[in-house]
């Protein structure tokens, strides 16, 4: 009867629902068109009153086979946009930083969240938001145990190494002259953050940022009228980040200038904690 069918097509209605997402793409900087590496999804939400029409109409004419009706919902970039339809014509901010030391867990945790952003775009207008865009940090997505920051003291944690990747964006939305609207230092200086491509720059201190998903976010206004590309790279052989932004320039600019290091504080003496995990007179610097 016609109360089962609706409550048949009620309970079927969610797990068919399928929301849009939009394509990811790269710019070629040769052809300097959009290519598309992750293809979009196409949302759908089932009409629950077209389809019961249709099956008793159909039902009604001997048919036994009914399409279901769908409203179908495009996301806002499909496979089809081009690089000109969205207004990207240029590299016009790329960073890179260096993380030279680290361990192998948090090389894979930089891989994996960096990836997370690889061929996103972010419309004119639009405020990101870092930690929305990521999936949760956890072992089941792939990330690993590392050291993180937690309040001043140096732990183990899943997913050590996400903030190289919230400070390469950092940098590279400061050096596009884009508003950061949230942005959030470490507790206290990290040696990886003042890595220089040669060596070492202590004037890099001061200019990370620490993301704790979903507590503690990083988020930036493309405040362009243009769209905005990010592109993500990780090279293991030269133990850097880079982090590329494609639109069309409008002629900002940025000056950066360093005061150098001041009111620098003394790390405190060394805590020692027992650690059943050590053999007897083993010591492990955390």
């Amino acid at each position: 009867n016609s109360q089962t069918l609706r409550a048949f097509l009620d309970g079927l209605a969610p797990q068919v629902q399928r929301f849009p997402v939009s394509a990811r793409m790269i710019f070629n900087d040769e052809t300097r068109q959009l290519e598309v590496i992750q293809p979009a999804v196409i949302g759908r939400n089932l009409l629950v009153e077209d389809s019961l029409r249709s099956v008793q109409e159909q039902l009604a004419a001997g048919n036994h086979s009914v399409p279901l009706v769908f409203d179908y919902l495009n996301p806002d970039i499909t496979d089809d946009k081009t690089a000109a339809d969205l207004g990207i014509t240029e590299l016009v901010s790329s960073y890179t930083s260096y993380f030279r030391g680290s361990s192998p867990d948090r090389v894979q945790n930089i891989k994996i969240a960096s990836g997370e952003f690889h061929g996103l775009f972010i419309a004119p207008g639009q405020t990101f938001s870092m930690a929305s865009a990521m999936r949760e940090v956890t072992l089941d997505n792939g990330y690993a145990e590392a050291v993180i920051i937690v309040g001043d003291r140096s732990v183990k944690g899943v997913g050590g190494g996400v903030c190289q990747v919230s400070t390469t964006l950092f940098r590279t939305v400061l050096y596009a002259g884009l508003p950061v609207n949230e942005r959030h230092a470490h507790a206290y200086r990290v040696g990886y953050y003042e890595q220089t491509s040669s060596g070492h720059n202590a004037n890099l201190a001061g200019l990370d940022a620490t993301v704790y998903v979903p507590i503690v976010d990083f988020r930036f206004t493309n405040d362009t009228p243009y769209w905005l590309l990010m592109e993500t790279y990780v090279n293991p052989g030269s133990s850097s980040l880079t982090w590329k932004f494609y639109s069309t320039s409008d002629g900002r600019s940025v000056d950066l200038q360093a005061s150098g290091i001041t009111n620098e504080v003394d790390a405190p003496p060394p805590l020692y904690k027992e650690n059943p995990d050590l053999a007897k007179g083993e010591i492990c610097l955390a």
